[in-house]
């Protein structure tokens, strides 16, 4: 009965003791993969490379949570040494943010005032004046620089929107005095008063036919000279 029991025992010892070193094994070479995760986690905390690098960190993490445990009370000192990394890093990233944001914050105001500065041009009474106001308002716009991310478009969108009034109200004046379309309209009445001389010489001759044929090509002049003023009248 002792020979049975002690080689019951004996098998039980051996196999527990071939499944430790095998754990042992493993724990060896998880904590072995965590330390190298660990050391180029701390290589990378020191830069202000911060969208690659926060991409690197992510693979990092990936990684660690891939590898096997390295036993309990290792596998929670090393995970502080890699948290810690990650925290110099993220916490640096931080900070450099809410200066980045402070300044934006700045560069929001400026770019507002000039906004204001703009819309002050409406309604346009002198074109080119307020193109010229424009010009220097778009280049100090663009030597502000980046404002906020979250008011960057509906920003743009109203300096755009003043853009474009100042410019079409710069297009209407310019079709106004359109030389082309006024001397146009010039021609028109000038035909038109040549017919109507053409008409009444030709009623004196007693050509009443052409006379009145005359007066319609005549009139229809007029209209036209009529039509082409109001529109450059409606621009």
């Amino acid at each position: 009965l002792w020979k049975r029991f002690r080689g019951a025992r004996t098998t039980f010892d051996r196999h527990r003791r071939a499944f430790f070193s095998k754990l042992d094994e493993r724990n060896a070479e998880a904590k072995k993969t965590k330390q190298k995760l660990i050391a180029e986690a701390e290589a990378l905390q020191s830069s202000t490379d911060w969208g690659p690098t926060s991409g690197k960190y992510r693979d990092l993490m990936d990684r660690w949570k891939a590898a096997p445990r390295a036993g309990r009370k290792d596998d929670d000192a090393l995970w502080a040494r890699f948290r810690a990394a990650q925290d110099v890093f993220f916490n640096a990233r931080k900070e450099a943010d809410k200066a980045v944001d402070r300044e934006f914050a700045a560069n929001l105001e400026l770019k507002e005032a000039l906004v204001k500065e703009a819309r002050e041009l409406l309604p346009v009474t002198d074109a080119k004046a307020a193109k010229k106001k424009l010009s220097s308002i778009q280049a100090r716009w663009e030597e502000i620089g980046k404002v906020p991310r979250d008011q960057m478009h509906s920003l743009e969108a109203r300096a755009r929107a003043l853009e474009k009034r100042i410019r079409d109200a710069e297009d209407a004046q310019w079709q106004r005095t359109d030389p082309e379309a006024q001397a146009r309209a010039a021609q028109f009445a000038d035909r038109a008063a040549q017919l109507e001389e053409q008409a009444a010489k030709a009623a004196e001759r007693g050509k009443n036919r052409d006379a009145e044929k005359l007066r319609e090509q005549a009139a229809q002049w007029r209209e036209w000279a009529q039509a082409a003023q109001s529109a450059i009248a409606d621009r």
